[in-house]
C-alpha cells in the first residue's frame, strides 16, 4: 500500500481513537472465545469417542493419528512461532534494529531440520510402543525406565516456557483491550482452561491450526508495511535510514552485546534449535499425524510456513524507525498497530496475536500434564508397583490426573509472571535451554544411529544439562557468576550443551552395550513389516497395512 493510503489509515485511526480499538477488540474477543469453545467441544467428543488413539488417555496426550498434514503442518509452525515471534523477536528487532534479523532468519532452519531428522522415527516408535510424550517415547526407545523418569523431570522447565506466553498475552491485553497487564494473564489462563481441559491435544491442534493461518496473514500485512516504509517518507531505505546506526542493516555483530558478540554465537543459536524438536510439546505433534506417508508433505509445509513467520521482526524495526515509543520492548507490534491502521483493524490484528500466543501455551500446558498423568504416573509409578499401565483403570486415572494438572499448571504460570520478565524470549530459553541441552543429544543421535545405547542417553542427558547450568543456567538463578556472554546468551549456552550431550552419546554408546536386535527391529523395520509381527503379538498402537513407508 502506498504512502498516500497509510497516511489516511494513520488520519481516520487517529480520528477514531483508542477507545475504538477497545471496544472492537473486546468484540473480536468474544468471537474468539465462542470458536475455541466450539473446538474444545469438537476435542471432547474425539476424546470420548476415540480416533486412533488407545484409549481416552491417549487421545486427550497425543491425538494419535487424528489429522492430515496440512492440519498439523499449521499447528506445527503455529506452535513454534509463538508469542515470542510475534513479541519478544519484534522486541528485539525494536532494541537491536536489522541485527536481530540473524536470530528471526537462522532459528526456523535450525528447528526444521531438527524435525526432518526425528520426525518420521518419533511417529513409528510412538504407534508402536503407546508412548505419549517424548520422554516416554526415550524410555521406550532406549528400554530405560530411568531416563523416562529423568527426561520427564527436566521437562517441568517447559513452565519457564508457558509463563513467557502467559506474560505475551498480558501485553496484548494491555494494548490492545485497555486491561491492566495483571488482569490480562489472569484472563489469558482462563482462556487456556476453557477448551484444554475438556479437549486436550485434539483442541490443542485444532485450535493452533485455525491460528496459523491467521498467523500467516499478519506476518505478511508486516512484511508489506516494512517494503512500503508505512508512515514514513520512503520505502526500506528511509526505514534504514530513520534507525541509529547500531541498529542499521550494515551492523552484524557487536562486542558489547550478549545474544550477537560475533559470528560465533550465530553459528551456535543454529546448532541450539536444532535440538528445539526435542520439547515435549513439539515432538508430541507428531504423535498425531495420521501415518508416516504424510511426514514428507507435512515437514515441506511446516517448514515453508515457520521459515515465513519470523519475518515479524520486521515490524519491531519499523517501529523503531518510526519512532514509536512503548513501555516494553515486547509491546512494539500492538502498538504500532493502534498506531498506524484503522482501529477496528488493530483490534482484530491484536486478537489474532492473541490466539497466537495461545497456540503455543497450549501445547505447552498439555506437555506438562503428561509429565505427572503418563511419564511419572502411568509408565513409571504403576509399573513399579506391579500394576499394568494399560488396565482401563489406569487409563481412566491418568486421565483425571491430566485434566486436574492442566488447571494447576495453568495456576502456576500465571502467579509466576505477575512481574512480567524483560524480553520474553531470553526467559523462555532459560528454561528450554536445559531440556535442549539434556536429552536433545540422544534423542537427535538416537534416531539417526541404531547403535545408541541407553546408557549413553543417560550419561549424555545427565553431563548436558549440567554444562548448560554451569555456563547459563546457574549465573541466571544467581548460585555462580558464570561467564560472560554465555551467562547472558541462552542460545550459544544451549548449543555448547546439545553438542556435548551429542558427542556424550556417540562416545559412551562405543563402550557399552548396544540394544538387542530384536529392539532395533521395532523401532526402525518399515510398517508393512511390523504388522506381520503385530498380527501374532497383538502390539498397543499397531499400524494399518494401508500405512506403510514412502
Amino acid at each position: 500500500m502506498g504512502e498516500t493510503a497509510a497516511a489516511a489509515f494513520v488520519l481516520q485511526a487517529d480520528q477514531l481513537g483508542h477507545e475504538t480499538v477497545i471496544q472492537w477488540g473486546w468484540i473480536f474477543l468474544a468471537a474468539y472465545l465462542i470458536l475455541i469453545l466450539f473446538l474444545g467441544y469438537l476435542g471432547y467428543r474425539r476424546v470420548e469417542d476415540g480416533m486412533g488413539g488407545t484409549s481416552a488417555q491417549d487421545e486427550y496426550a497425543t491425538a494419535r493419528g487424528g489429522f492430515g498434514f496440512l492440519a498439523l503442518a499449521l499447528a506445527y509452525a503455529a506452535t513454534v512461532a509463538s508469542g515470542a515471534t510475534f513479541m519478544s523477536i519484534p522486541g528485539m528487532g525494536y532494541d537491536m534494529g536489522f541485527m536481530a534479523g540473524y536470530y528471526a532468519m537462522i532459528y526456523p532452519i535450525g528447528i526444521f531440520l531438527g524435525a526432518l531428522i526425528v520426525a518420521r522415527v518419533s511417529k513409528k516408535v510412538s504407534d508402536r510402543f503407546n508412548s505419549q510424550s517424548v520422554p516416554d517415547l526415550l524410555g521406550d526407545r532406549f528400554q530405560s525406565p530411568a531416563l523416562r523418569v529423568i527426561t520427564a523431570l527436566l521437562s517441568l522447565f517447559l513452565i519457564f516456557y508457558a509463563m513467557a506466553q502467559i506474560s505475551a498475552a498480558g501485553w496484548m491485553f494491555e494494548v490492545i483491550l485497555g486491561v491492566e497487564y495483571v488482569i490480562g494473564i489472569w484472563v489469558a489462563g482462563l482462556l487456556l482452561l476453557i477448551y484444554l481441559a475438556a479437549g486436550g491435544s485434539h483442541a490443542d491442534i485444532l485450535t493452533d491450526a485455525i491460528q496459523g493461518a491467521i498467523m500467516i496473514g499478519i506476518t505478511f500485512l508486516i512484511f508489506v508495511m516494512f517494503v512500503t516504509g508505512w508512515g514514513m517518507d520512503g520505502g526500506i531505505s528511509s526505514v534504514n535510514a530513520a534507525l541509529e546506526s547500531s541498529q542499521q542493516w550494515d551492523q552484524h555483530t557487536d562486542s558489547d552485546n550478549a545474544i550477537f558478540p560475533g559470528w560465533w554465537a550465530i553459528v551456535l543459536l543454529m546448532v541450539a534449535h536444532i535440538g528445539f524438536t526435542a520439547q515435549p510439546h513439539l515432538g508430541n505433534k507428531f504423535f498425531a499425524i495420521k501415518s508416516n506417508r504424510y511426514i514428507r508433505r507435512f515437514l515441506l509445509v511446516t517448514s515453508l510456513v515457520g521459515i515465513f513467520l519470523p519475518v515479524m521482526f520486521l515490524g519491531g524495526v519499523l517501529g523503531a524507525a518510526q519512532g514509536i515509543e512503548v513501555a516494553d520492548p515486547d509491546a512494539v507490534i500492538p502498538t504500532l498497530f493502534v498506531e498506524n491502521i484503522h482501529p477496528i483493524m488493530a483490534a482484530f490484528l491484536g486478537v489474532a496475536i492473541l490466539s497466537a500466543i495461545v497456540s503455543t501455551s497450549d501445547g505447552l500446558v498439555i506437555s506438562i500434564s503428561q509429565i505427572f498423568a503418563n511419564d511419572l504416573y502411568r509408565k513409571s509409578y504403576v509399573p513399579w508397583k506391579g500394576g499394568d499401565p494399560e488396565a482401563e483403570e489406569v487409563q481412566q486415572r491418568a486421565l483425571l490426573i491430566s485434566r486436574i494438572s492442566t488447571i494447576f499448571i495453568v495456576f502456576i504460570a500465571v502467579a509466576a509472571v505477575i512481574s512480567p520478565p524483560q524480553y520474553l524470549v531470553v526467559f523462555m530459553w532459560t528454561g528450554i535451554g536445559g531440556i535442549i541441552a539434556s536429552f536433545g543429544g540422544p534423542y537427535l543421535v538416537g534416531t539417526l544411529w541404531r547403535r545408541t545405547t541407553k546408557h549413553a542417553a543417560l550419561a549424555a542427558t545427565v553431563i548436558g544439562f549440567a554444562v548448560y547450568f554451569y555456563i547459563h543456567l546457574g549465573p541466571q538463578f544467581g548460585v555462580m557468576e558464570g561467564i560472560w556472554p554465555l551467562n547472558e546468551n541462552p542460545y550459544a549456552s544451549t548449543g555448547i550443551g546439545l553438542i556435548v550431550s551429542a558427542v556424550t552419546t556417540v562416545v559412551v554408546s562405543f563402550v557399552t552395550e548396544p540394544p538387542s536386535d530384536e529392539h532395533l527391529e521395532k523401532v526402525f523395520s518399515a510398517e508393512q513389516r511390523l504388522i506381520e509381527d503385530d498380527t501374532h503379538d497383538g502390539a498397543p498402537g499397531g499400524i494399518s497395512a494401508s500405512e506403510s513407508d514412502d
